[in-house]
C-alpha cells in the first residue's frame, strides 16, 4: 500500500511528465533518470524540495514567477532612468515645431525604429535557402530561422503600437519636449536588439528586451489618454 501511494504521488506531482516505473521484484518505484530505487523517504525529500521551489513566495507569487516579476520591475526602472537621463544629457531641440516639422521628425524616427525588422527579414530570406533549417516542408522548431521568424512577427506588432504612440507624442508634445520622440525611438531600438539577442541566448534577456519596447509604449498611451480626455498635459 505504501509503495502504491508513492507511485500515485509521483504520477500526480512530477511536473516534467516523467512517470516512475515499478521494479517487478520489489514493487518499488524506479527513478527513470539513473535507475535508482526511490524509497518513501526519498519521495518525501523530493516532495519537500518541490514545495520549496514551487511554493508561494511574497505577495502570492510562486518562486518560479518571481524572476519574471523582477525583470518587469527592472524594465520600468531602466526605462525611467534612461529616459530621464537622456533628456538631461541631450541638449537638442527642434528648430521649429509646426505640423510639418512634427511629421518629418516622426517619419525619420519611424524609419530608424523599423530597421531591426528589415534586417531580420533579410536574414530570414537567406536562412530559408539553408536545408538544415527545415524538417520536411516545415521550419525546424527552435532553429535560428524559427526564432528569427517569430522575432519579425513580434517586432512588427510592437512597431505598430510604437508608431501610433509616437505620432501621438509628436502631435501633443510641446516644442521643448520634441526631443522625447528620438529618445523614445532609441529606447525602442535598444529593447528590440536585446529582445533579438535574448531570443537566441537567454529567455530572461529576451523578457527584458520585450519590456523595454512594450512598457514604455504603454506609458506613452497612458500619457496620451490623459491628455486627450482631460486636456491636462503631464510633464513628459
Amino acid at each position: 500500500m505504501a509503495n502504491t501511494a508513492v507511485i500515485d504521488y509521483e504520477r500526480r506531482s512530477d511536473q516534467t511528465g516523467r512517470i516512475p516505473e515499478i521494479r517487478r521484484d520489489s514493487a518499488e518505484p524506479v527513478d527513470l533518470e539513473n535507475g535508482d530505487f526511490m524509497s518513501p523517504d526519498r519521495v518525501r525529500k523530493r516532495q519537500k524540495e518541490r514545495a520549496r521551489i514551487m511554493g508561494r513566495g511574497p505577495f502570492g507569487f510562486s518562486r518560479k514567477t518571481w524572476p519574471f516579476v523582477k525583470v518587469l520591475v527592472g524594465n520600468w526602472i531602466f526605462s525611467l532612468v534612461y529616459y530621464v537621463g537622456m533628456k538631461q544629457i541631450i541638449p537638442w531641440r527642434p528648430d521649429a515645431w509646426t505640423a510639418i516639422d512634427r511629421l518629418v521628425l516622426m517619419i525619420q524616427c519611424s524609419i530608424l525604429a523599423v530597421l531591426p525588422t528589415v534586417l531580420a527579414i533579410a536574414i530570414v530570406a537567406a536562412q530559408r535557402l539553408n536545408p538544415d533549417m527545415w524538417v520536411g516542408q516545415k521550419v525546424k522548431p527552435n532553429s535560428a530561422l524559427d526564432i528569427n521568424t517569430r522575432f519579425i512577427l513580434n517586432t512588427t506588432e510592437q512597431f505598430i503600437l510604437f508608431i501610433v504612440g509616437l505620432a501621438g507624442i509628436a502631435l501633443y508634445a510641446p516644442h521643448m519636449e520634441g526631443h522625447s520622440v528620438p529618445i523614445l525611438t532609441s529606447l525602442f531600438l535598444i529593447g528590440r536588439v536585446l529582445f533579438w539577442y535574448g531570443y537566441h541566448k537567454n529567455p530572461y534577456l529576451r523578457a527584458f528586451g520585450f519590456g523595454l519596447t512594450f512598457y514604455p509604449t504603454c506609458g506613452v498611451f497612458m500619457w496620451l489618454l490623459i491628455r486627450m480626455f482631460t486636456g491636462y498635459s503631464l510633464p513628459i
